[in-house]
């Protein structure tokens, strides 16, 4: 099969479309045949080699972790799908990932595909989504009523967070650029924020949560630090990069947590159901053929996405 690895860490070039084996599936598993692929920031770290010394992967590795597609082969101790079945999930990060043709996952992780989505918007969806629901509700405990602050709320987690907490009738402060404030005031968002000509801190009041995705590109290294000045006391910080000292969260009395996402059917599933009644939407950034994953790594890196980027292997 056709798929696109890394055989080295390092930069795009080591980011190379080739032929590889199929891989065969465990009792336990099924064999998705991928129509799309979702592209997300960590494939790029993965990709430099900035995970290589956690002993999570070896090489050769076929980096993707968001699919959308069929079954073609299911396990023999696998009741709950069957060959033919429209399917999305997220791999988990340690597997062979989904810029490939085909792709052996855990039956019990993968859930149903979206009618009203096609294969390439369903692919935008597992990782990201679950990294939004995650730290919004299972990390960040946001209930109805509360009070969020999202960062970066023009990529992928953050638009998806920003669904998600409206949806859960949160009220929803997002910083962005100025030029991606129509995108983002179409998510929802009750306040917006420019984070370019806007100091966070000193034009948000006291919420409940902080929840802060790749916030390099939006204010900063030390934005999850000065998060820490708008949060109420026993509020929740969620940082998925940027580490602070816990010391310093305690004494504000916030809890901190730094957010792993993992797969999890139940939570791709509730995310799902938002989804078929349209609460949630997925706003694609750009699509390319498998065998241009280089490209859809240089647009990634390039910081200036909006929504997601999607590998198309198999047109809709």
């Amino acid at each position: 099969m056709k798929a696109a690895l890394i055989e080295n860490y390092g930069d795009i070039g080591q980011l190379i479309y080739t032929d590889t084996q199929t891989p065969v599936i465990a009792a336990n598993q099924v064999l998705i045949k991928v129509h799309a692929a979702g592209v997300n920031p960590v494939d790029c770290y993965i990709r430099s080699g900035l995970f290589k010394d956690t002993g999570t992967h070896s090489l050769p590795l076929t980096l993707g972790w968001d699919t959308a597609g069929t079954v073609e082969q299911v396990g023999e101790a696998v009741t709950g799908h069957k060959v033919g079945d429209q399917v999305f999930a997220m791999a988990p990060f340690a597997t062979n990932g989904s810029y490939a043709e085909y792709l052996a996952i855990e039956a019990d992780i993968v859930v149903s595909k979206p009618k009203r989505l096609s294969f390439a918007e369903s692919a935008a969806v597992p990782l990201a989504a679950l990294t939004a629901w995650q730290g919004l509700f299972t990390e960040g405990k946001l209930q109805a009523g509360q009070r969020v602050l999202i960062h970066n709320t023009s990529g992928g987690v953050g638009s998806f967070a920003v669904q998600l907490a409206k949806a859960a009738g949160a009220y929803v402060i997002g910083t962005a650029s100025e030029k991606n404030r129509e995108f983002v005031e179409s998510l929802g968002v009750d306040q917006f924020i420019d984070y370019q000509n806007s100091t966070f801190e000193d034009v948000v009041d006291p919420v409940d949560l902080v929840f802060a995705g790749a916030v390099g590109a939006v204010g900063g290294d030390d934005v999850v630090t000065r998060s820490l000045e708008v949060i109420k006391n026993g509020g929740h910080l969620i940082s998925l990069f940027d580490e602070i000292d816990e010391a310093l969260a305690l004494e504000r009395g916030v809890t901190y947590h730094k957010l792993m996402v993992q797969p999890n059917a139940a939570d791709l599933t509730q995310i799902k159901d938002l989804l078929e009644q349209g609460k949630v939407k997925v706003h694609l950034d750009s699509l390319f053929p498998l065998a241009d994953a280089q490209l859809a790594h240089q647009r990634s890196e390039s910081k200036r996405t909006v929504g997601k980027i999607v590998l198309q292997v198999i047109a809709d």
